[in-house]
């Protein structure tokens, strides 16, 4: 007959572990629910307030053009803020100069019907502050180059704002500069984009 008050021994003992265990259930998130708040997830940047856009120089003047109509995502990890990976592509015949014959020429250029579309996708994302160096292949008219530029990144009223700009060299990619007036364009082609992906309370 020693066993009962061993057994209520046993239970004052435990009563106090049992009772912080209950307590941390009810209190904590269980363990799946924080896995997946802290999960990283994938956004898609917003088309309505997302441009790429390109610019050359000619010795007689500057040529802009700029495409609205881009598909764009990254990993996003809203715990620290930080974007983990990128890919972004455009369709060529989408760039508005505003000048139709111009962006006719380019697309002959460009041999639009055989390579439509330009394409990015990171490898490494490296953070600084505000400051992203990024690291990744761009492919453009069929040929891709490793590629590396600086783009900075601010969050305000739910909104992830990504801008910034890489500097190509069309004959590495295999593009003839188009000419006017027996004058080439530049070899530098700076390529610009602002991006903006809708955030969870910011």
């Amino acid at each position: 007959m020693k066993t009962l008050p061993v057994f209520r021994r046993t239970l004052l003992f435990l009563s106090p572990i049992v009772l912080v265990g209950m307590m941390e259930l009810l209190v904590l998130p269980p363990f799946w629910q924080q896995a997946v708040i802290a999960r990283p997830q994938n956004l898609t940047a917003l088309k309505d307030a997302s441009t790429l856009s390109y610019h050359l120089t000619h010795p007689l003047h500057e040529v802009d053009g700029t495409s609205k109509d881009i598909d764009c995502t990254i990993t996003y990890d809203e715990t620290s803020q930080s974007i983990q990976s990128t890919t972004f592509s455009a369709d060529v015949m989408t760039f508005d100069s505003g000048n139709s014959n111009r962006d006719s020429h380019a697309m002959e250029v460009l041999d639009a019907l055989t390579y439509p579309t330009v394409s990015f996708a990171s490898k490494t994302i490296k953070a600084s502050a505000n400051d992203l160096d990024v690291v990744g292949d761009l492919t453009f008219h069929g040929q891709t180059k490793s590629v590396e530029f600086i783009a900075a990144q601010s969050i305000a009223d739910g909104k992830l704002t990504v801008t910034g700009n890489a500097n190509v060299s069309l004959t590495a990619f295999g593009i003839e500069r188009p000419s006017l007036l027996m004058m080439p364009v530049q070899d530098t082609l700076r390529i610009s984009f602002k991006v903006v992906f809708p955030v969870q309370g910011k």
